[in-house]
C-alpha cells in the first residue's frame, strides 16, 4: 500500500512540474522509493568442506565432492572463486580438495578451492621428476616404493618400482619396518596418488 501511495505521489509531483511554468518546483536528479531501498543483511558465514572431486563441470561451473563419510556435496564456483594449486581446469576427478564456501539462497558458492596435499613429515623432502630421473640413472642406490593401493599399482607404475601400499605399511604398525628391511641400505623414494 505504501509503495502505491509513494508512486502515485511521485507521479502527481512529476505531472504538476510539467503543468507549472518556471522553476516553481525543485528538480531532483534521483529518487529512491522506500520499497526499493536494499535490505541490509549480515555477511554469509564461510564454511569449510573436504573431500574428493566426484565430478567437475567447467561449463556448468559445478563441482560434486565425495566426503569421507560417503556423502555427496554439490557446489558452484564463479569467476571470483580462487583456485589454489592451479587453474580451474587443473582440478580433476579423484583429487582431494579443501573448499571454502558460503550459502547463497539455496546454493553453495565456493570462494576458494585448494588441492589437499599431505604435509611431509620432518626429514622427508619432495623431489621433482627431473631429480628422480637423475637419481635413478645414478649409482643404483635408490629404490622406488609405490605407496598406492595394489590395484592402482597393477593398473600401471614406474618401471622397477616396488609395491608397498601405505595402508599395508600403516596396518603393520611397528612391524611395518620389516616390509622395508630388504632395502635398508638404499635410498627410499616413495610415490603415491596425491593424497596418500
Amino acid at each position: 500500500m505504501k509503495k502505491t501511495i509513494l508512486k502515485l505521489g511521485l507521479g502527481g509531483l512529476l505531472a504538476a512540474s510539467a503543468l507549472i511554468p518556471g522553476e516553481a518546483l525543485l528538480r531532483c536528479s534521483s529518487v529512491t522509493l522506500a520499497a526499493d531501498t536494499p535490505k541490509i543483511t549480515a555477511p554469509a558465514e564461510t564454511k569449510t568442506i573436504q573431500g574428493k572431486i566426484a565430478n567437475i563441470s567447467q561449463k556448468a561451473k559445478t563441482l560434486a565432492l565425495s566426503t569421507a563419510d560417503g556423502q555427496f556435496f554439490l557446489m558452484k564456483f564463479t569467476d571470483a572463486t580462487v583456485f589454489k594449486g592451479g587453474a580451474a581446469a587443473d582440478f580433476k576427478e579423484d583429487e582431494a580438495i579443501v573448499a571454502l564456501y558460503t550459502i547463497v539462497g539455496n546454493e553453495n558458492i565456493a570462494s576458494s578451492i585448494e588441492k589437499d596435499v599431505v604435509k611431509l613429515p620432518e626429514g622427508i623432502t619432495e623431489i621433482k621428476t627431473a631429480e628422480l630421473a637423475k637419481r635413478l640413472t645414478g649409482d643404483g642406490n635408490a629404490v622406488i616404493i609405490d605407496s598406492r593401493p595394489a590395484v592402482k599399482f597393477d593398473e600401471g607404475h614406474i618401471a622397477g618400482a616396488v609395491s608397498i601400499p601405505l595402508a599395508k605399511l600403516m596396518a603393520a604398525g611397528d612391524d611395518g619396518a620389516k616390509l622395508l628391511a630388504p632395502y635398508q641400505d638404499r635410498q627410499l623414494i616413495f610415490y603415491c596418488g596425491g593424497s596418500t
